[in-house]
């Protein structure tokens, strides 16, 4: 009785911060879920209060949030207290997770098992990310499905083979120690949209080799998939996202591991190198301040270029990847920039002022590719006749 007693104390302890943060968690609304999800890490009292909160939020959204907690937590009162709002959402007809595990080790890779799940990589320079969907096989481990997707060019690749999970977590810890990249953990109904949509997008540009598709797609799904928002929508506040410096501080996220050596290789940005190499040998610039204004006009018109049309929705696809990606990988703040950039290029345009991510990225790419060229001149040039 007295431990009871002690666990509910924590809780009213926990509503109490949760309130004095500015929460108003008395309203059980699904625009909560983020911002309570932001407060897991703002001691164990304040945990508790938020697992609570979310069995009482009637939507798939806070289960889906609840199995995150689940799996990411080392407490065993947070742990049950997870259970207790998974039945009490149970109850308002939602469906939850049976046969959860009690306990799970904090470091353990693929902790939770439902008959499906998926994970996916950070997006690589090109534009790449790598994308696995597993279905649990009674007695024979599992079936894997593994594919290679591009922003631009579909789905490059896919094959499928039976394994067991420990060669699954096998599997990601090589791809972590070699290429530093996690995969994280993300709905498998948003894995399987983004696959049949590259899946459409290769089919379209008449590319052959995925004979197989449909066949080993077959083991999750059949059909068309529903069109769903982005997972990234479940757990951040788009509003919140772009408030403050965001366009200022977005820059910071080339300095990471993940984005260090994004390059924007598409033609459409090629095609503006005639202009810069113009800008820096013309004779018609008099001077140092007009020769950098002129450079720095054309970087803005690529960077409008890079938001516009069938660009910017797929750069927002990527910038919203990197979002979750971030958000999985516990770099929040990192998350709202990447989500606050994605949003800003679903406009179709990248604004009045600067983003500072979208100049780094388009600087970065000229330099690569003018850097290419001198290369490739010097290289001409300087061949050496032998008799």
């Amino acid at each position: 009785m007295a431990k009871k007693k002690s666990h509910e104390e924590a809780i009213r302890r926990g509503v109490e911060q949760l309130r004095q943060s500015g929460l108003s968690i008395d309203d059980a609304s699904p625009e909560l879920i983020p911002q309570l999800r932001e407060q897991m890490a703002n001691g164990k009292d304040t945990a508790l209060a938020v697992v609570f909160a979310l069995g009482k939020i009637s939507d798939a959204a806070a289960v889906e949030t609840l199995k995150l907690i689940e799996r990411e937590s080392t407490d065993k009162e947070v742990k049950r207290e997870v259970k207790r709002s998974f039945f009490k959402l149970a109850q308002r007809g939602l469906a939850v997770p049976r046969d959860q595990p009690v306990e799970a080790k904090a470091t353990a890779f693929f902790a939770s098992t439902p008959d499906i799940e998926a994970y996916m990589s950070s997006v690589d320079g090109g534009g790449g990310r790598l994308v696995w969907i597993t279905k649990v096989q009674p007695n024979h481990g599992l079936q894997f499905i593994q594919a290679m997707l591009h922003d631009r060019e579909g789905l490059l690749r896919i094959g499928g083979s039976q394994l067991r999970r420990k060669e699954l977590r096998k599997m990601a810890d090589d791809i972590k120690q070699q290429y530093e990249v996690r995969m994280i953990s993300v709905p498998w109904e948003y894995a399987d949209q983004i696959l049949y949509e590259g899946y459409e997008r290769t089919k379209a540009r008449g590319q052959s080799g995925l004979e197989n598709f449909h066949e080993l797609r077959a083991i999750i799904n059949t059909g068309k998939p529903k069109e769903q928002p982005h997972p990234i929508y479940r757990r951040l506040n788009p509003a919140e996202a772009r408030e403050g410096a965001w366009r200022e501080q977005s820059r910071r996220l080339l300095d990471e591991p993940e984005l260090r050596y994004w390059i924007l290789t598409d033609e459409w940005l090629q095609a503006f190198l005639p202009e810069i190499e113009e800008a820096q040998a013309s004779r018609l610039v008099l001077n140092p301040v007009q020769k950098e204004e002129r450079l720095a006009a054309i970087v803005r018109e690529a960077v409008k270029a890079l938001c516009a049309g069938e660009n910017a929705r797929l750069f927002q696809r990527r910038m919203e990847d990197m979002a979750l990606y971030f958000s999985e990988t516990n770099r929040a703040d990192l998350a709202k920039l990447s989500l606050a950039v994605a949003l800003q290029a679903g406009e179709g345009d990248p604004g009045p002022l600067d983003v500072s991510l979208l100049t780094g990225l388009v600087q970065k790419s000229f330099a690569f590719f003018l850097s290419e060229q001198r290369a490739k001149k010097e290289e001409e040039t300087s061949l050496i006749v032998r008799p």
